[in-house]
């Protein structure tokens, strides 16, 4: 099932998006895995509201791409850097266009991730794929409210090695794979609004009435067994190919 995100992008950024973590987690993460260069031309695919791309856009010529007009007209108010809408599976870029592409948590949203590199490596030399490895994803209190979620999760998100395996066959050499961990810090009430606002793309697909009855579970039990602060503790797994 496709994530419908016309109606997330009014306040996509207001619960996901935070200026220090995305400079100094996100973006220093694909820049060093990916080993990307000022002036380097970048496509951005799957940008969604055009985080990423308005960070690397006052250092290197960037496109953002995405299927989404919504999430691009919130892209097109935040810097001056070209916009498109279209689909990864088949890319309106001519062939060697592009330095590096970036795919930053793009790929369980993606019908067919292998054939999407394929493109990727028709259009580009390297690119950077940020990811989670749900074989090492920590468990927290959301499985706990969401018994569903994890499973979801699994079915989504491609494996590691598959990911490989794909760069691998679209024609991508000195695979790189680092899994840094990532930390963000919340009051409880912060978090329960990220929640409510399902800030993960898979509260969308949990088995009816799941989502509202976790929601419930963790507005009992989340201040009585974290006080005032909830840490998100997670790791996310940044691989990088080069043709």
């Amino acid at each position: 099932m496709a994530i419908d995100y016309s109606r997330r992008a009014p306040d996509y950024d207001a619960v996901r998006a935070d200026d220090l973590t995305d400079r100094a987690f996100w973006l220093q993460g694909l820049i060093e895995v990916g080993e990307i260069q000022p002036r380097e031309r970048v496509l951005d695919l799957g940008a969604g509201t055009g985080r990423f791309s308005a960070l690397l856009q006052t250092t290197n010529p960037v496109v953002a791409l995405d299927r989404s007009a919504e999430m691009l007209a919130v892209a097109r108010g935040k810097a001056s850097f070209p916009c498109i809408r279209g689909d990864g599976h088949a890319l309106p870029i001519r062939r060697g266009a592009v330095d590096v592409t970036l795919l930053v948590m793009v790929l369980q949203h993606l019908a067919n991730p292998g054939a999407v590199l394929s493109e990727v490596a028709r259009v580009s030399r390297r690119v950077v794929i940020a990811t989670v490895d749900l074989e090492r994803r920590p468990k927290t209190i959301l499985e706990e409210a969401f018994p569903s979620l994890l499973e979801v999760d699994r079915a989504r998100f491609p494996r590691i090695d598959a990911i490989v395996a794909d760069l691998t066959s679209a024609g991508f050499g000195r695979i790189r794979v680092e899994e840094r961990p990532y930390r963000r810090t919340f009051t409880v009430e912060q978090q329960l609004d990220r929640v409510r606002r399902k800030y993960l793309s898979t509260f969308d697909l949990l088995p009816p009435g799941e989502f509202e009855e976790g929601m419930r579970f963790l507005e009992r039990e989340m201040a009585k067994r974290f006080g005032d602060r909830f840490e998100l503790a997670s790791n996310i797994t940044f691989v990088a190919g080069t043709r």
